[in-house]
């Protein structure tokens, strides 16, 4: 009995071609769903030979336009992985049980191929012309659905402790924040005498303009924290020098603090990953910067609000490889207890 899908006798012997092969075309990728034996899974996922180019799963996901998970009408990965199930029998049961489904092999790929990025596009690839307000609105409504994925993330006693700041390039916020920036670095470095006063102020005025370059920034803050001035609270803030000087690191003391601590670093991966499914890039830096009056007096901080990330958001001008492991999984990573 003929148990190709097909009724072109020419696709048939395609399709019968196709399953001895190695990799099936893409055509048939489909087809064969999670029968399939010579699948991403038994190949390795998680070879170490990436490169810059896009995901194959997350370009399928994105070819196909799938809803927003957050919106009301979308699928589960749940149902989506039901339909691409073959017509039961007690091979494919077997063989489903030991195989994840198409949607979340495309999950688990769309995570593991996240990467920090450090240099940004201002503007879609897919644009010739920069379009600031279009650019704009693209990234308010990226970052909207971002915070919305965010704050799905294990929080204890459903406290919600994350607040995110949103700041648009261009605008007043953005140029302080600018500023900030470089006044931060310039004294850091006069400080540390690391060099000259002029090569201090040519290296602060790079990173301002690199900075520039980037076309939106979040600012996570947790809040319910120890005070966050208490050691120097006593001490005049009337000079401009001190808005731009690290205040000393006042970490979680109670059990509800550090989880609330925890829960906001995981929403901000969560966010982070909602970024990377729709092709935007991004960077979680927690220098100095985030430690200063000064940012904080931008944002509207709370003495008991500590800052988590700053997080620099746009288009990727490049995607650095992913990097070799320090460590292995089985037997290290991931460690089976025995008694």
């Amino acid at each position: 009995m003929n148990t190709s899908p097909f009724r072109s006798h020419l696709m048939q012997q395609f399709y019968s071609a196709a399953k001895n092969q190695s990799r099936p075309p893409l055509v048939l990728a489909t087809t064969f769903g999670n029968n399939y034996e010579g699948s991403s899974h038994r190949r390795g996922r998680h070879h170490r030979a990436s490169t810059t180019s896009p995901s194959p799963m997350l370009s399928s996901l994105n070819t196909h336009h799938l809803p927003h998970p957050l919106s009301s009408s979308s699928r589960t990965f749940r149902e989506a992985s039901n339909e691409t199930k073959p017509a039961s029998n007690d091979d494919a049961t077997h063989h489903d049980l030991h195989e994840p489904s198409i949607a979340a092999q495309s999950l688990q790929q769309m995570i593991s191929s996240r990467r920090t990025v450090s240099n940004f596009l201002n503007h879609p690839p897919s644009l010739s012309v920069e379009r600031d307000m279009q650019c704009q609105q693209i990234l308010s409504n990226a970052i909207k659905r971002g915070v919305e994925c965010a704050f799905t993330a294990p929080n204890h006693k459903i406290t919600e402790p994350t607040t995110f700041h949103r700041i648009l390039t261009p605008s007043a916020a953005s140029e302080r924040l600018l500023d900030i920036s470089y006044q931060v670095t310039y004294q850091r470095l006069l400080c540390n005498k690391l060099s000259g006063v002029e090569a201090c102020r040519n290296e602060a005025m790079r990173k301002r303009e690199k900075w520039s370059t980037i076309p939106a920034f979040l600012v996570a803050t947790v809040g319910g924290m120890e005070d966050q001035y208490q050691q120097d609270q006593e001490e005049e803030q009337e000079e401009e020098q001190t808005l731009y000087q690290e205040i000393p690191f006042i970490a979680p003391r109670t059990i509800q603090q550090l989880e609330d601590y925890a829960s906001s670093c995981a929403s901000i991966q969560n966010f982070l990953l909602s970024l990377h499914s729709e092709g935007l890039a991004s960077k979680w830096a927690t220098g100095p910067i985030i430690r200063t009056h000064a940012l904080r007096n931008l944002i509207g901080c709370r003495k008991d609000d500590m800052i988590v990330g700053l997080i620099m958001i746009g288009w990727p001008k490049r995607v650095p490889r992913m990097p070799v492991r320090r460590r292995e999984v089985e037997g290290d990573m991931l460690k089976d207890v025995t008694i």
